[in-house]
């Protein structure tokens, strides 16, 4: 019971030192985002605006209603490291060293997510519920488990309005998010005591916040060069404008993202680059925060992504019915102190159903 208490109980890594940095703090990405290499400030036309941009609300074209959607998610080389865990006698200290050097400098990362949420033009409704999973081992000599765990659950609504003859989007959107969070290294003896299981609940963290989010885009005429049907639109938004004090839980960061996107027919590009003055995170790399993104829509029911994200390859497909929703993603995160230092390749499965 301990050793399950402590695999669902550490969640989301934030490294230390000079060597390694933390990941960007969020709230909820989404699969169709991820695939575009998070790309989708100036696009946003689906209830993912709740996290990247209000304004594109004004561009949803049908109602929507999304229920039991839930999204898993593992990262490379992290189905061994819990696999072996549920194996370590945790009362043991030779057998819980011996499994931290096995994993020692491994970055095991996990998520469950799950956004039901309800759509239609000018308007968007969800709930949002995840568990992310990040550890990581260092110090080979007197090993110690580096672990940050958070879970979120909130509700958030948002609304948009178009002006100038449906050239200006114009959007805001609340977020409730109530939070519980570890952030703390354990050592080997800390693990084997027998009150871990209390000194866990102890050192985790709950708050909560209101946060607020606008944002504006932009709509250029359309073009027809060789009689291609051609849009452009830039975006811009400012996320996490109150409330973001998520009380003694991590806190989530206010930034301010742009993005310009190019529809061409059934072929959509998009590039943003997020936290324009460097509030996120604990550096101000340049490269962990550019985005560029691709999408492909051959018919109503299938969509094809790629794109780069922080400087790594993204991968993503949709099967979308009027019932069923089918994602699958890869994508990588830096985990280091900037793009292309070390990546963590990680593998979403989204289902959802819905009318």
């Amino acid at each position: 019971m301990k050793r399950c208490f402590v695999l669902i109980s550490v969640v989301s890594l934030f490294l230390f030192g000079d060597l390694f940095a933390s990941e960007l703090p969020y709230l909820y990405k989404g699969p169709r985002p991820l695939g575009m290499g998070g790309a989708f400030v100036a696009l946003s036309n689906d209830a993912n605006a709740l996290f990247y941009n209000p304004a594109g609300l004004a561009d949803v074209k049908e109602t929507r209603i999304s229920l039991l959607d839930l999204e898993t998610e593992v990262g490379e080389g992290a189905y061994d490291f819990y696999s072996d865990a549920l194996d370590v006698d945790t009362d043991n200290e030779a057998d819980v060293a011996q499994f931290l050097r096995k994993y020692m400098g491994d970055y095991a990362h996990a998520a469950v997510t799950s956004f039901p949420n309800y759509s239609r033009p000018n308007f968007a409704f969800g709930l949002i519920a995840s568990m992310k999973s990040n550890l990581q081992v260092r110090d080979r000599q007197y090993p110690k488990l580096y672990v940050d765990a958070i879970e979120d659950a909130g509700v958030c609504a948002g609304y948009a309005k178009a002006f100038l003859d449906d050239s200006l989007l114009v959007g805001s959107s609340l977020k409730y998010v109530y939070r519980k969070s570890i952030e703390k290294q354990y050592t080997v003896p800390e693990i084997i005591t027998h009150d871990f299981k209390d000194r866990l609940d102890d050192d985790a963290e709950d708050g909560s916040g209101v946060l607020l989010d606008i944002g504006v885009i932009y709509k250029l005429n359309d073009f027809k060069p060789n009689g291609k049907d051609v849009g452009l639109q830039v975006g811009l938004s400012a996320n996490n404008l109150i409330g973001n004090g998520l009380g003694d839980a991590q806190d989530l960061d206010e930034h301010i993202d742009i993005g310009i996107s190019s529809r061409i027919e059934k072929l959509t590009i998009a590039l943003d680059y997020v936290d324009l003055f460097g509030q996120m995170g604990e550096d101000d790399n340049i490269g962990k925060r550019i985005h560029f993104g691709i999408e492909y829509t051959p018919t109503k029911t299938l969509a094809l992504r790629t794109g780069i994200n922080q400087g790594y390859l993204t991968l993503g497909a949709s099967l979308m019915t009027r019932v069923v929703q089918f994602d699958v993603l890869t994508y990588a995160e830096e985990v280091g102190a900037y793009s292309g230092q070390r990546d963590n390749r990680r593998y979403l499965l989204r289902m959802g159903l819905g009318f």
